[in-house]
Formats: structure tokens, C-alpha cells, sequence
């Protein structure tokens, strides 16, 4: 049986009707029902209040289970809102927290190279997947335009950080598909997946490219858990895109 690691379930409080798990009991029942054995979890009430300093409620939720994984949402160091990058991703080795995200458009902030270009050195050189989402607070999941341009740039100017692309959006093929060609350290999710999607990426730039994220509430975790399971990969293929990619990139992190 295919098993999903899933880089994206957000827990806690939401201003929004967003039916969030409150409880990691409640969350890992959610999991099992979609057959997700780990998943990157995220406080979705500082994320939605643009807070970059609350980390306790998502590490107590995560210590309740091995297959929890805390992250955070980072910022550019210049607005002092959060320790600087070493201290930072040396309180995220510390504790647990092995990949990082970065919301440009619902945080308002360019991800770029100046903007935070000190934070992304030190995430770069301990090789912790920085996740760059085009998802906003609240609008439609396939009306998204990632920072296409920025996202290239960082790539290439951090060519051993490794980018994971959300919220890729629709009709988008033709930004994503440069950037996998130009940055082999770019991973996408499947946001942008449409028939044969999965195989067409694996063909060209191969499976290990692509990583599962339910993006749960805001999307149900059936609906990207079926193109994986019925996707014409080989069962490598497959289980690179539902977890291995994932646990590899987690593996290098030091």
C-alpha cells in the first residue's frame, strides 16, 4: 500500500471556516484515513495573524507524536521580527524543525536574494528545505501565481538550498517547467496537476522533482492522493512522489 508523506497540514485556530484539526489526536486520525504516515505541519493562526515569534502551540502539538513534524513561516531578517538566521535555524535544529516556510504573498514580501538573501545563506548551507507558497489568506487554491521570476533567481543564487514551489496554480506549466529545467534544486508540488501531469514532469525532469502536500483544510488530501495512486509511474516513481523525495530531503538537512 502507498503510504504519502505530506508537506503541508495546518493545525490550531483559523479565523476562517476552516474545519483545522485542534487536537494531534484529531490530526493523525485525518492522516490515517488518507493512508499520510508523516506529514509538515504548521500553526495556521499565526500564519493567518502574521505572527513569526509563536512557536510553542506548534512544537507542544507536534511533540505528541513522531509522525508530527513542526515547521515555521520565516520573514526577510531586515524587519527584525525574528531572531537573526543563525540564530534562527539554530533554534529550529534544536528543536525539531527541519523545513521552513515562506509566504511572499500572504506576508507581502519579495523572495528574493536581497531581500532574504541572509537567511537563505544559512538555511543553504545546512541544507533545510525553505517552502515557498503562492497560497494567500483566503482566495480560490487554483488562482495562483508564484513568483516565478524570484523563485529562479534564488535558485540559482542558492543552488544547494532546496526550494519546494506550492500553490503552483493552474495553467502555470509553462513557468514551472523552465524553472525544473534551470534549477534542479526547485521541487513542485501537485497544485498544478492535470491529466498525465505527474507522468509528463517524471518524464522530463523525472519523479524525483515532485512532493505530496494535501494542503489540508484549504483541499481535501483525496484529491492529490488519487493522481499518485493511479498515475502510470512505476511504484518507485510513485512512492518518490508520496514520500521518498520528501524524507530524502529531510535526511540531508545537518
Amino acid at each position: 500500500m502507498l503510504t504519502f508523506f505530506d508537506c503541508e497540514m495546518a493545525v490550531g485556530s483559523t479565523g476562517f471556516d476552516l474545519r483545522t484539526a485542534k487536537t494531534p489526536a484529531e490530526l493523525l486520525a485525518i492522516m490515517d484515513r488518507y493512508a499520510i504516515s508523516d506529514a509538515l505541519v504548521y500553526d495556521r493562526g499565526a500564519y493567518e495573524m502574521g505572527l513569526f515569534d509563536r512557536h510553542d502551540f506548534i512544537l507542544e502539538f507536534c511533540a505528541a507524536s513522531p509522525r508530527l513534524h513542526p515547521t515555521v513561516s520565516v520573514v526577510p531578517p531586515a524587519t527584525g521580527e525574528q531572531p537573526e538566521p543563525e540564530a534562527l535555524v539554530g533554534f529550529c535544529l534544536a528543536h525539531g524543525i527541519h523545513a521552513v516556510r515562506a509566504w511572499p504573498v500572504a506576508h507581502s514580501f519579495p523572495f528574493d536574494r536581497y531581500a532574504m538573501g541572509r537567511l537563505l545563506a544559512e538555511l543553504e548551507r545546512r541544507r533545510m528545505p525553505v517552502i515557498v507558497s503562492a497560497m494567500n489568506v483566503q482566495d480560490h487554491p487554483w488562482a495562483h501565481t508564484p513568483p516565478w521570476r524570484d523563485i529562479r533567481d534564488t535558485a540559482l543564487a542558492f543552488p544547494k538550498l532546496p526550494i519546494l514551489v506550492h500553490y503552483t496554480g493552474m495553467l502555470q506549466g509553462r513557468s514551472l517547467f523552465p524553472l525544473l529545467e534551470t534549477c534542479p534544486n526547485v521541487h513542485a508540488d501537485l497544485t498544478c496537476v492535470s491529466f498525465q501531469y505527474v507522468e509528463e514532469v517524471a518524464a522530463r525532469f523525472g519523479s524525483e522533482r515532485l512532493v505530496f502536500a494535501s494542503h489540508f483544510p484549504q483541499e481535501d488530501p483525496g484529491y492529490y492522493t488519487c493522481w499518485v495512486n493511479y498515475c502510470g509511474l512505476d511504484e518507485a516513481g510513485k512512492r518518490n512522489v508520496a514520500s521518498d523525495n520528501m524524507r530524502r530531503l529531510l535526511e540531508e538537512v545537518r
